[in-house]
């Protein structure tokens, strides 16, 4: 089977080279029994190469399309990313889907990784996925800066995903707004919770100035907030802190 073959041959590559930023964490259910099913570590390995793949590279890509030419293979399009582990998965993917495809995708308007990975093939699709968000909590409610902060999520899932993302986004009382999304690949039925850890240590991007901090949430089938199709929301939340003066 040639696709079975390049998936092989696309995870073995990359885990023995010590790949790309994998953007998972560790999401624990909270029913026990399903503890073994997802914490696979194999599951969704292709997938997830994959989107890191595109995550780090995609902007890199998208230059090289419009800078290029014509761009007849995908040697020549992979060939001029700046490290060789990333063309070596670019032909791979490249390969795989065709040249004309290949540059179609990256020349669509506002690409995102997981899109692009489910239409090459890699990522599943379930358009009918369903879920939500059950609660968000932060610990502690109230600190000084510089103090570090646990985000726990807990959200459910009652269709089970494709592949989606559990993001979140923290809004201070002033400045820009930050936050971050992890994967998720085909999470069964289930009730599961995540805990992402913060340091609350004023930088010039980020002053960490005193006052109400709001956290939202989103679970999506997707990317969070994409146009493109097989993307949705299913489930949103919100919590809040207090960030204290010293």
């Amino acid at each position: 089977n040639p696709m079975n073959i390049f998936l092989a041959a696309l995870v073995i590559f990359v885990l023995c080279q010590n790949t790309f930023a994998i953007r998972t964490i560790d999401y624990f259910p909270l029913s026990k029994s399903k503890l073994q099913e997802i914490q696979d570590p194999e599951a969704g390995t292709t997938c997830k190469v994959c989107d890191g793949f595109m995550a780090q590279t995609l902007n890199e890509l998208i230059q090289i399309i419009v800078n290029g030419g014509v761009l007849g293979t995908c040697g020549a399009v992979c060939s001029q990313l700046p490290n060789q582990l990333e063309a070596t998965v670019c032909n791979l993917l490249c390969d795989y889907v065709g040249i004309e495809g290949f540059i179609k995708l990256l020349q669509d308007v506002d690409p995102d990784p997981i899109w692009i990975c489910e239409e090459i093939g890699v990522c599943s699709i379930n358009d009918h996925a369903a879920g939500s968000v059950d609660q968000v909590l932060v610990s502690p409610e109230s600190g000084a800066q510089g103090a570090e902060f646990a985000l726990t999520i807990t959200f459910s899932i009652t269709n089970h995903t494709g592949t989606g993302e559990l993001a979140f986004e923290i809004v201070p009382p002033q400045g820009f707004p930050f936050g971050d999304a992890v994967l998720l690949v085909d999470t069964p039925v289930g009730h599961y919770g995540a805990k992402f850890d913060f340091q609350a240590t004023p930088s010039q991007e980020q002053p960490f100035n005193p006052g109400l901090y709001k956290v939202n949430v989103e679970l999506c089938e997707g990317t969070c907030g994409s146009i493109h199709s097989h993307s949705f929301t299913l489930g949103t939340g919100s919590g809040s802190f207090h960030i204290t003066a010293n």
